[in-house]
């Protein structure tokens, strides 16, 4: 019994540091892993840090780019602002020259409307002095001198500046010669000879403004003046044969040389 007791505490002592040592491997074991762990923590942590840093230069950076691009989103706002001003001042300059240009072309398509009202009033009026004065001619032809005296005073009356104002008013004469109103066409010939000084009709405006002072039986001397200025000045035109021939008749009256 003695002997078996001693045994047991033996064994129990073996077992004991048997125990102990196993529990010293597995915390060397542990301390071993521990070790990598923070070896492998601390580079973890080191390479976060790395990171952070890259990180950090990073966000640096972009914050830089923001703000520079900030910085050209605000230019170009400004410039956008300039832009639809400039765009708002042309579209203003635009719709000005716009309006006046409808307005200047309201006003040449009025004045146009207005000069052809006129061309066409004109050319009616041409057209009827026209078709007075061609009339007249005829019943001057015809020997209706009556009518024709009334269609020429009718012409000159209402187009004292007509183009054929000169003709109209040496036919007027020749009318109320026809009519032995030698006054009245005396006075139409005047009218000629004073107004129109180079009108084609002067050769026979003188030649019967002579004959009527002749058929009126005064200033016989003026009537020789005038018969004798067609001989100098249109030798050659009908009027100057008629005109010898009042000469003659003239000079071979009474009294006269």
């Amino acid at each position: 019994m003695k002997q078996v007791l001693p045994a047991v505490i033996l064994g129990l002592g073996l077992s004991a540091c048997v125990a102990t040592q196993k529990d010293v491997l597995d915390l060397s074991q542990q301390s071993e892993d521990l070790k990598t762990q923070v070896s492998d923590l601390k580079t973890t942590v080191g390479s976060m840090q790395a990171n952070q840093a890259d990180l950090s230069v990073q966000i640096k950076q972009l914050r830089e780019d923001l703000t520079a691009y900030t910085e050209t989103v605000k230019a170009q706002m400004g410039d956008m602002g300039k832009l639809s001003t400039k765009l708002d001042e042309l579209g203003s300059q635009i719709s000005g020259k716009v309006s006046l240009l409808a307005t200047t072309l309201a006003a040449a398509q009025q004045k146009g409307l207005e000069e052809q009202k006129t061309a066409l009033q004109a050319q009616k009026l041409e057209s009827a002095a026209t078709d007075i004065f061609v009339t007249s001619e005829k019943r001057l032809q015809a020997k209706d001198f009556a009518q024709a005296a009334a269609g020429f005073e009718d012409y000159l009356k209402r187009w004292p500046k007509g183009e054929l104002v000169d003709v109209a008013s040496y036919d007027l004469g020749l009318a109320h010669f026809g009519l032995r109103h030698w006054e009245k066409a005396g006075r139409h010939f005047a009218t000629v000879l004073d107004k129109y000084p180079k009108s084609g009709q002067t050769p026979g405006a003188r030649l019967r403004y002579g004959l009527c002072l002749i058929n009126l039986k005064k200033n016989p001397e003026e009537a020789r003046t005038y018969l004798e200025s067609i001989e100098v000045d249109f030798p050659k035109s009908p009027e100057a044969k008629e005109a010898r021939a009042a000469l003659k008749s003239l000079s071979a009256k009474p009294g006269k040389k």
